[in-house]
């Protein structure tokens, strides 16, 4: 094989070497975008997760809250109640 050949097969390879470098180059690019669309999809995942956790939270404390009014309510009402036969029986005593 001559020089002239050696160097056209040189030449040829290294243009070869050098766009395969330049797919890739082009393709990290993609891969960089696709990775970051994760993270950010992750992030926005994350985020949406702690705002429902909190919405929940929020929630069941407003239950939670309700129920205990509710329950005091009752009391009241309970103690109104046995008020109120405390006085007919005494009123049937003295009638």
């Amino acid at each position: 094989m001559s020089a002239e050949e050696k160097s056209a097969i040189e030449n040829n390879l290294v243009n070869n070497h050098k766009r395969y470098i330049e797919e890739i180059i082009e393709y990290s690019e993609t891969i960089l975008d696709i990775h970051n669309d994760i993270m950010d999809n992750k992030q926005i995942e994350d985020d949406n997760h702690r705002y429902a956790m909190e919405h929940i939270n929020d929630e069941c404390n407003n239950v939670r809250d309700d129920l205990e009014n509710d329950i005091e309510s009752l009391r009241n009402d309970i103690d109104d109640l046995k008020q109120i036969i405390e006085e007919l029986q005494k009123w049937i005593k003295k009638n």
